[in-house]
């Protein structure tokens, strides 16, 4: 899963580097052909964005699930340790909200 995820975060990057390569273009141009490069380089970033966002939620969609359920059945087979953390935590939650 962490691969996947530094491989995603590298298509970002050099998505990155692309939209400034193409701003640098655009910076570049005349006023009057700079809005509609603006434009398209806009849109086209935003369908690369969400194309990308959508993978990345169907990869992690069948990991997060397969962890759910370790959790669960972990929960199941030995609850102590998920009792005494969740005490812990409202203990220290607890303790830094109420100051006085």
């Amino acid at each position: 899963m962490e691969e996947a995820l530094m491989k995603e975060l590298e298509g970002l990057r050099e998505e990155n580097n692309i939209l400034r390569a193409s701003l640098e273009e655009v910076r570049n141009e005349d006023m009057d052909q700079e809005s509609p490069s603006f434009d398209a380089l806009l849109k086209d970033f935003g369908e690369k964005l969400n194309k990308t966002l959508e993978q990345v939620k169907d990869q992690l969609k069948e990991p997060t699930a397969q962890a759910v359920e370790k959790l669960g059945a972990q929960m199941e087979k030995n609850p102590m340790p998920f009792l005494l953390a969740a005490f812990g935590a409202g203990y220290v939650i607890s303790r830094i909200l109420d100051r006085r």
